[in-house]
């Protein structure tokens, strides 16, 4: 849906590393957009039509409220107001501007890759790997072991290996 209303984005986050082969089921999709305001207003329209309103989790500490999520609406139309992970009609979608890199920063080193069907800008999985928070999360201490192997194998072969489970 992103691809038919002319949104031009990064996917950025673990799906990158399902991309490239890395056994795990990823939580959501990363959007990563570009900070135009033309763009911005789309992404935001579709969000709209996916009746997408930012997960309330309580454990988060700079997190909006139950109610605030309730009555979340992309105003005023910035990157900032648009960084949250979203529950959707078809799943979770996060707009992590700034968090995985910009989309200036991605951009510069992604790939055209076919996913499901549907041309992505894919980010170079090393801005994934690079960005794993220290201390790790325990979801990054449960995949330690692939992600120093998919960092042993990107040295001497960068195929996407994980897109036929996107087919």
């Amino acid at each position: 849906m992103l691809n038919e209303r002319d949104i031009d984005w990064v996917m950025s986050g673990s799906t990158v590393l399902a991309v490239y082969g890395v056994d795990l089921e990823p939580n959501d999709l990363d959007v990563v957009p570009s900070p135009d305001p033309g763009n911005l207003c789309r992404l935001a329209d579709l969000l709209s039509d996916l009746d997408a309103v930012p997960a309330y989790d309580p454990s988060w500490r700079t997190g909006l409220t139950l109610e605030q999520c309730r009555s979340w609406r992309p105003e005023p139309l910035t990157l900032e107001q648009l960084d949250h992970l979203f529950v959707t009609q078809l799943g979770m979608v996060d707009v992590p501007p700034k968090l995985t890199g910009t989309y200036a920063q991605l951009k510069e080193g992604a790939t055209r890759l076919e996913v499901a069907g549907v041309p992505v800008w894919v980010c170079d999985p090393h801005e994934v790997l690079d960005r794993v928070p220290d201390p790790p999360r325990p979801k990054d201490l449960a995949r330690a072991e692939a992600y120093a192997a998919l960092r042993v194998r990107l040295e001497r072969d960068r195929t996407p290996l994980g897109l036929a489970r996107f087919a």
